[in-house]
């Protein structure tokens, strides 16, 4: 069992011994530094619940967590999440580049790009090399795009436009995560807001300067693209602008979809610590 958590959900992925994937679940985040023990640990329970249900448990031989935020990567606490629910399961933690490259598969030369809650990149060379660019999480806060952007535009004509900002707004004020932004992002320039639009093709070009910034660590190698998160795969205008772009700069790099890269990276990185003789290429491919 794979399970990748960004600090708001987490993702699980289920699999055999011999590399097919039989289940896939999100729920609420397992980090326990945000939530707590107690909460993380319903969270856990429940996501398992939905995933195999309470009684696959006994089925279940190994499990790897992985975690967006870097300081959980060497936490021990990770074993009191689990005590007294999956016993006798072997379980380890693994860092989040590592997990989402390996939840990739494909060529030796790959470089994942996270557009979520945050914005990440990570590529790794034929060699094993990691390497590794973020933006700021606070530029990168919808909010804050929103309120830089509405600044921009204070004394311009752009009524109908700024209402409709002004409504994304209020969703996050709302309590509303990051897949209605996604949303409004697409249904507001499909009925022709400019802002918007700009809007999504900042935040496309963000996440493209990331992916440049890495190629000039693999030299003429052209890795294998992958996209993920929920910003980026959530919102058609933003990935059709990075695809566009990228495809622009880098027309031998294929560009392929992820969803669910670090989880499935997770299920992988227990596998390959229960079998010895398993093979990354026997992964199923997974498109959910």
């Amino acid at each position: 069992m794979g399970i990748a958590d960004n600090d708001r959900f987490a993702s699980a992925v289920v699999g055999d011994l011999s590399g097919r994937i039989i289940a896939t679940s999100t729920g609420g985040s397992v980090n326990h530094h945000y939530w707590g023990m107690e909460q993380a640990r319903r969270n856990f329970r429940d996501l398992v619940r939905q995933t195999i249900g309470l009684d696959g448990c006994s089925r279940l031989v190994e499990a790897c967590f992985t975690y967006k935020a870097d300081f959980t990567v060497s936490d021990w606490r990770t074993f009191d999440l689990v005590s007294g629910f999956l016993k006798g399961v072997d379980v380890n933690v693994e860092d989040f580049a590592t997990s989402s490259l390996l939840g990739m598969r494909g060529s030796e030369n790959r470089l994942i790009l996270i557009g979520g809650h945050c914005g990440l990149a990570f590529l790794e060379d034929a060699e094993g090399r990691q390497f590794q660019t973020r933006q700021d999480s606070f530029s990168w806060s919808p909010l804050v795009r929103i309120n830089r952007k509405l600044a921009e535009t204070e004394d311009m004509a752009y009524e109908k436009c700024k209402e409709g900002l002004l409504h994304m707004k209020t969703l996050f004020s709302l309590g509303k995560d990051i897949t209605a932004f996604a949303d409004s992002l697409d249904r507001l320039a499909c009925h022709g807001s400019m802002l918007a639009l700009e809007m999504a093709h900042d935040i496309a070009l963000d996440l493209v300067r990331m992916a440049t910034e890495l190629f000039r660590g693999v030299g003429g190698h052209k890795p294998t693209i992958g996209l993920y998160g929920q910003v980026l795969l959530g919102s058609e205008t933003i990935r059709a602008r990075v695809q566009h772009l990228l495809r622009l700069m880098f027309p031998q790099s294929p560009i392929v979809e992820v969803p669910l890269a670090p989880a499935k990276g997770a299920y992988l990185s227990s596998l390959l610590a229960r079998r010895s003789d398993f093979r990354e290429e026997m992964i199923t491919d997974l498109c959910i």
